[in-house]
């Protein structure tokens, strides 16, 4: 089962320090990984030279990079799907501008955080804990789009036809997908274009009326 990271018999200047130590490691590991580390080549190594922290450090708050990375995502993720929010709000009045607008920007917060995403995503596919930790924040993604598509069959402005958990499930993970085979390995000029065909595929598939 996947947990957080350790936590240690609190007090307020062990957990500012505990918190502290933690944000050194996960900065180091993200700062390595935007520079072009492989996630298969980085090391606990590389990580506390970099965080300039003990080995005995690393692995009184980690398991290990798995574990590390865990940590590391779920505020990622959670960037994630706070971009998508601006598109969940939308109501009533939607426009597809406005779609189009919420898209851009959602795809924009995963280009500055693309390396630690794709990472995340290629090591779910070896560490079962990751994957675990990946599917749970994915489907924390699809629990709000669930939401946004009953409302908004009630307030009138998804079409009546569409099924929400599985139309939910299905625009999720093409867009974890998408985000990861297209708008990662976009020339930046192309970048908006796929933001864009993004957001046209979503407003024919839930507020084509």
């Amino acid at each position: 089962m996947s947990r957080s990271v350790r936590e240690p018999a609190r007090t307020p200047g062990r957990e500012r320090q505990r918190a502290a130590t933690i944000r050194r490691a996960t900065d180091a590991a993200e700062a390595l990984l935007t520079e072009g580390v492989p996630f298969n080549e980085l090391s606990v190594e590389g990580v506390i030279s970099r965080a300039g922290i003990a080995r005995s450090t690393f692995y009184a708050h980690f398991d290990d990079l798995g574990h590390l990375l865990r940590a590391l995502g779920e505020g990622v993720v959670t960037d994630i799907i706070d971009a998508a929010r601006a598109w969940m709000s939308l109501g009533a009045d939607i426009t597809p501008e406005q779609l189009q607008a919420a898209i851009r920007g959602l795809v924009q917060t995963y280009r500055r955080r693309e390396k630690l995403l794709a990472a995340l995503a290629e090591a779910s596919t070896s560490d079962e804990l990751v994957r675990d930790e990946f599917h749970r924040l994915l489907g924390a993604g699809h629990d709000e789009l669930v939401k946004h598509i009953v409302r908004g069959q009630r307030e009138g402005f998804v079409r009546a036809d569409v099924d929400p958990q599985p139309t939910a499930g299905w625009i999720v993970w093409m867009v974890e997908r998408g985000l990861y085979q297209q708008v990662r390995l976009a020339k930046p000029r192309m970048v908006r274009r796929h933001a864009d065909a993004l957001a046209e595929i979503i407003w024919q598939s839930l507020y084509r009326l």
